[in-house]
């Protein structure tokens, strides 16, 4: 069985004992955690601490620390900049492109998005935390708050990538290393303003096939790719 990851951003240590409350304690009583049961707790800035439980009580579980750990960070820096879409399509795209390894995920309103740009942050970033300790991510991807498309295409990035239904081009060439920073459209596609203007910004439109991706498949599909033509 795999070791269970517990997220704790600033963990209480003394005397080599972390102390685990709030949620992740109720994950833990809610998976039947037991005493002498190893664990990992990681801050989600690259430190991690493999513990033992020494106790679980109704409201907290102590846990004696074995072993410090520092992660390096992923060389790779991976934004997705996806269009708001539908909250459950939208929150499945989240979930996996952290498990692949994307690092940061920027939501955006696209002309054609048929979602207001609601900010639903907290629960948008506890699914990010969730996906980062399920996947062993070290670092949790940072989650932004909605932008503009004007806003997102302004970002600097050595790889500028948008994900096209038609006119696209291999990905291979379109890679000039990392940082990369991929744009997923909403469902009902780019439109030419923007396809336009994000070609006049650097951006590559790429094709991923010619079927038709739904924008949760292609942002899924698309980190898969660029992290496997960079050898990551």
């Amino acid at each position: 069985m795999a070791v269970r990851s517990v997220y704790l951003p600033v963990p209480q240590i003394q005397n080599d004992r972390i102390r685990i409350d709030g949620d992740e304690h109720r994950h833990l009583s809610v998976a039947r955690a037991e005493p002498d049961e190893i664990i990992e707790i990681m801050d989600g800035n690259g430190t991690a601490w493999t513990a033992v439980i020494e106790s679980a009580a109704k409201r907290e579980t102590i846990a004696r620390i074995t072993q410090v750990r520092q992660i390096p960070r992923d060389p790779l820096d991976l934004t997705l900049a996806l269009a708001l879409v539908r909250s459950g399509a939208f929150e499945l795209a989240l979930e996996k492109v952290v498990e692949v390894g994307v690092t940061r995920i920027v939501p955006f309103v696209a002309a054609r998005s048929n979602v207001s740009a609601v900010d639903r942050h907290e629960r948008w970033q506890r699914i990010v935390i969730e996906a980062a300790k399920q996947s062993k991510h070290y670092y949790v991807p940072i989650v932004e708050a909605p932008r503009t498309f004007d806003e997102v295409i302004a970002r600097p990035a050595t790889s500028k990538i948008l994900f096209a239904e038609r006119d696209g081009g291999p990905l291979k060439s379109a890679l000039a290393g990392s940082p990369v920073l991929y744009l997923i459209g909403p469902e009902g596609g780019w439109t030419d303003a923007e396809t336009s203007v994000a070609r006049g910004t650097g951006f590559h439109p790429v094709s991923l096939g010619a079927a038709i991706l739904k924008a949760e498949t292609a942002a899924i599909v698309g980190a898969s790719l660029i992290r496997y033509e960079l050898g990551k």
